[in-house]
């Protein structure tokens, strides 16, 4: 272990060695890899972790299985052409939300902590799925468990807010802070996204309720620009459509369509990547072989005739690829 690691992390690691069941052994690895120092000397210590924490998740999927045993574990998959995480303090509406985007159907209730387990829910934007996952509410003294470490691998986080209390600016503030101390933060571009931060956008929830607007403007102010927050209301008929649209268009989802040579092509089935991927991340996505031998891809885009590119080459939304081996 590198000598330059701060007692925190020592502490956390000694927590780790004493702990007995697969859920504390997951929390505190969670602890390890939050308070782990960022620097080359760490590189290979942080993805033994990561393997570690993998590992342990599988086996307690498996013996879940096993046993019929329920609670906060991640018993389902990561699906669609993203994956966004909701997160908020009790009664902020996240579980509406899923509900009017995908239907699954969570439990919703008009009391703190309706929600006890996370929900996965898939929402649709035109001929793609996004992959949408309620969660417990994050309190000052409550987070829940495998929280942490789903935020830290999911594309981006919807932190809802609640607009119909006086309370928002400091529930908000109370969510950001819970993250902060487990050393990760939220941020406005994907850009900045490393490790330790996740792209965020505030979903200020309820805007149809009294004094909305007025708790809107204060909440925007209180943010200062480190986060965007966005006016929603699930009585809005349009607000699935909307939301739907406005994640695709912020996460800047790519979505490539494949053809095998002679043939037309596979327009009901696009491949997708974020804003930057390349035609050899698509290759990927078809099959190992592809990326593997690829030596070159035709590229239709738009009304243009279509051209050779190679591996290289940048995607866009709505490119049709022909690979070639």
């Amino acid at each position: 272990m590198p000598t330059n690691v701060t007692p925190e992390y020592r502490k956390a690691e000694g927590a780790f060695r004493a702990a007995k069941t697969a859920d504390e052994k997951i929390e505190r690895l969670e602890d390890m890899i939050s308070l782990l120092p960022k620097h080359k000397g760490t590189d290979h210590l942080y993805a033994d972790l990561k393997r570690k924490l993998s590992q342990l998740r599988r086996q307690q999927l498996e013996s879940a299985g096993k046993k019929g045993r329920s609670g906060l574990s991640l018993d389902f998959t990561r699906e669609g052409a993203a994956q966004v995480i909701l997160v908020g303090p009790p009664n902020s509406g996240k579980s509406s939300v899923l509900d009017l985007l995908s239907h699954a159907h969570p439990e919703i209730g008009d009391y703190p902590f309706a929600t006890q387990k996370m929900q996965p829910g898939m929402t649709a934007y035109e001929d793609i799925q996004i992959q949408l996952v309620d969660s417990p509410p994050v309190t000052a003294d409550y987070m829940p468990m495998h929280l942490l470490s789903l935020v830290r691998g999911a594309d981006a986080v919807l932190l809802v807010a609640d607009l119909s209390v006086d309370t928002v600016l400091e529930d908000t503030e109370t969510v950001l802070a819970a993250f902060a101390d487990r050393h990760l933060g939220f941020v406005r571009d994907r850009g900045q996204v490393d490790r330790d931060h996740v792209v965020c956008r505030v979903l200020a929830n309820k805007r149809d309720a009294g004094q909305a607007e007025e708790r809107l403007a204060v909440l925007r102010e209180m943010l200062g620009g480190r986060l965007d927050a966005i006016a929603f209301t699930c009585q809005d008929p349009q607000a699935a459509e909307y939301l739907s649209r406005m994640i695709f268009e912020w996460l800047e989802i790519v979505r490539v369509y494949t053809k095998t040579p002679g043939k037309r092509p596979e327009m009901d089935r696009p491949y997708t990547v974020f804003r930057g991927g390349t035609v050899e991340d698509v290759s990927l996505l078809v099959h190992k072989d592809f990326y593997e031998k690829l030596k070159f891809a035709r590229l239709w885009r738009g009304d243009a005739n279509p051209t050779t590119v190679s591996r290289s080459e940048p995607v866009e939304d709505g490119d049709i690829l022909e690979l070639h081996m």
